[in-house]
């Protein structure tokens, strides 16, 4: 479904590249929001991400719908990193910690216990592995599709 369109934005058909965001936004938005919890900034980087996609979308050579997903997606995990440096605010660290120690207001001495022994250990992983497990557990990228995106092997 989304091949065919990618062929009709290749033919200049520059229209089609609506139907291709309509196809693609909620995950990239979904992948976004994960690491931001800020509405506006998801959707600033959002913006961005497809303005870029936009641009590349006629050197796409893949041939399959998850080479797609792959490309785009790599483009948003460099845009959203990108967006990070280029941005004065508080680290994806910070947010992260922020909401989860929002949460754990809500629930039980045990769950809190659990949280913050996972925290922990995700403070001791590099910012690279870090990123590597959000992309599995909260975007439930296969393992190829986090390679596709980080540049590292499988």
């Amino acid at each position: 479904m989304i091949l065919p369109i990618i062929d009709r934005i290749k033919s200049w058909e520059t229209d089609a590249f609506g139907d291709l965001y309509e196809l693609s936004v909620d995950r990239v938005y979904r992948m976004i929001y994960h690491r931001t919890l800020d509405t506006p900034q998801t959707e600033d980087i959002v913006s961005m991400v497809f303005m870029k996609a936009f641009r590349s979308v006629k050197s796409f050579r893949g041939t399959t719908e998850g080479e797609y997903f792959s490309w785009l997606l790599r483009i948003a995990y460099n845009t959203m990193i990108d967006s990070f440096r280029d941005v004065t605010h508080e680290s994806l660290d910070d947010h992260e910690a922020s909401f989860w120690k929002d949460t754990m207001v809500a629930h039980d001495m045990d769950n809190k216990s659990k949280l913050e022994e996972v925290l922990s250990y995700m403070d001791t992983l590099s910012e690279k592995e870090q990123d590597i497990l959000r992309l599995r557990i909260w975007d439930e990228l296969s393992y190829q599709e986090i390679a596709d995106i980080t540049g590292e092997s499988v």
